[in-house]
């Protein structure tokens, strides 16, 4: 999430805040909190004004961590527009498109 061309598109619409589960006091009892149970590392969730979970990272078939597999792409997308204010659903597509292209060219290597 923090490539070059979709960083920028999601910072348009999320504030991003990253827990350090080793040393941030509390970190884990807030991953529990949202996802009911630990999911493993990377996890995230999309909250809304009240601090309240719209959409997790924990998918069908578990928690998507860094979007890489189909179906984890596939997640993260249903989560955006789930979550969406702002972004367009052509902004949208282009942050899977990238994060496909990106899987592509570092499996080509």
């Amino acid at each position: 999430m923090a490539l070059d061309d979709v960083a920028p598109v999601l910072a348009k619409e999320f504030v991003t805040l990253k827990l350090d589960f080793d040393r941030a006091k509390g970190a884990k009892d807030i991953e529990t909190r949202l996802a009911g149970k630990t999911q493993g590392l990377p996890w995230f969730a999309i909250l809304g004004p009240d601090g309240q979970p719209i959409v997790t990272a924990t998918g069908p078939k578990g928690n998507v961590g860094m979007p890489w597999q189909p179906h984890e792409v596939e997640h993260f997308g249903t989560m955006l527009v789930k979550a969406k204010r702002h972004l367009s659903d052509a902004e949208i597509a282009a942050l899977v498109a990238s994060i496909k292209e990106f899987r592509t060219k570092t499996e080509g290597k």
